[in-house]
């Protein structure tokens, strides 16, 4: 996904499994957990409105608090 964060998007776009390193599978667990499935759809769809990967990233950095 390219950034670390993106977890809760990949959810909410329907991925149920992705791989990740091992040194940051607990971090994201922890991040998966504090977003509800409703905000992870919610983001989503302000992404699909997004022109660039770049200002995905931004969306997903200034809504999901790491």
């Amino acid at each position: 996904a390219g950034e670390a964060i993106a977890a809760p998007l990949l959810l909410g776009l329907g991925l149920d499994e992705f791989s990740m390193s091992a040194t940051s599978i607990l971090a994201q667990r922890k991040l998966i957990k504090s977003v509800s499935k409703a905000d992870m759809e919610t983001l989503v769809e302000k992404a699909l409105d997004c022109a660039t990967s770049e200002e995905v990233v931004e969306l997903v950095k200034s809504t999901v608090k790491m």
